[in-house]
């Protein structure tokens, strides 16, 4: 019976990642509280891994919606004709000011493509986020350790989990669905009430307002799958390095399944220089040295260390993929 719904569940994912409403129909998508408050942890670890989030430029939803609608006003009055007419219709003597209402209209253009790039950024990044989840559970739909964290939940991580990911990226850079997509186009094509919505996202915001980030514990990581970029899998981690002093992950020790991977990859990476393991004083948990050895990725017992920026955490099973195809 469970088999059964695994694959309907999985067909479903796929036909709305290949739909043109991607990623926003998996965001609007009905789900049962229950799952929000299990995958809303999950989602707060996420996001801290996340880089580049723009925090830096983000702005009060007052700020946002007071300089929208004064862009708006500008750019409508700057539109009209008649209103340019008039600019110059009173003679010498209302040049100067004309003038400097132009200014000050190109300005506010400016800032208006300014935000408006800031937007499509901030969408398109979303799309990413929501574009790894849906495939960390496509490639693995029945990984036991993914069944085993998140239980009846499981098949519902492709919708609750990117819907509780992307409120935490909005509440964090003090934005809301609305100020991104047009909320009520996407519902009536969807068919889900604007209402139903927005109440959704309030009881999500409440639940991340409330939640504390989970610990990180090496020991649960030990045995994690580890796969490629393309969804093969090409170990699992048998050993974590971090620095002592500041408690910072460095890097994973991958035990690899395929010799060939190992040379290849050990290759690749004295090319790039990439940091390695030197000592097995500075694996598990401990680097008494505080440095890391360069010089390509160091093979010991079929052992293949891999710095952190060249992994990303797999939301779905807690295990590691490859960000680039290059290792």
């Amino acid at each position: 019976m469970r088999s059964g719904r695994r694959r309907i569940e999985k067909e479903k994912v796929i036909a709305y990642r290949r739909s043109k409403l991607f990623p926003w129909n998996f965001i609007f998508e009905d789900v049962e509280p229950a799952a929000i408050e299990h995958f809303v942890p999950y989602a707060v670890q996420v996001l801290g891994d996340l880089r580049n989030s723009g925090e830096e430029n983000a702005k009060t939803e007052t700020e946002a919606k007071a300089t929208t609608e004064a862009t708006e006003e500008a750019l409508a009055w700057a539109s009209s004709a008649t209103v340019r007419r008039r600019m110059w219709s009173g003679g010498a003597s209302s040049v100067g000011a004309s003038r400097g209402r132009l200014r000050g209209l190109r300005e506010e253009q400016k800032d208006a493509e300014a935000r408006k790039g800031e937007k499509e950024r901030l969408r398109e990044r979303i799309r990413e986020e929501v574009h790894l989840a849906v495939s960390d559970f496509l490639s693995d739909t029945d990984d036991e350790d993914a069944l085993r964290m998140h239980g009846d939940f499981a098949m519902l991580f492709p919708f609750a989990f990117s819907q509780c990911l992307v409120q935490a990226m909005l509440q964090k850079l003090n934005l809301r669905l609305e100020d991104v997509i047009d909320v009520r186009a996407i519902s009536e094509l969807m068919g889900v009430s604007v209402r139903d919505i927005r109440r959704r996202e309030d009881f999500i915001r409440d639940l991340l307002a409330h939640q504390r980030n989970m610990r990180f514990l090496g020991a649960n990581i030990f045995g994690k799958k580890v796969m490629s970029a393309e969804g093969e899998r090409i170990g699992s981690v048998a050993d974590i390095i971090f620095d002592a002093e500041t408690g910072v992950l460095r890097g994973i020790m991958v035990k690899t399944e395929k010799r060939e991977w190992v040379k290849e990859s050990a290759a690749k990476e004295g090319e790039r220089g990439v940091s390695s393991a030197s000592s097995a004083n500075e694996s598990q948990f401990a680097e008494k040295s505080g440095e890391v050895k360069r010089g390509g990725v160091e093979k010991r017992k079929g052992l293949v260390y891999l710095p952190i920026q060249a992994v990303r955490f797999n939301s779905y099973n807690g295990g590691f993929v490859l960000k680039s195809t290059v290792f």
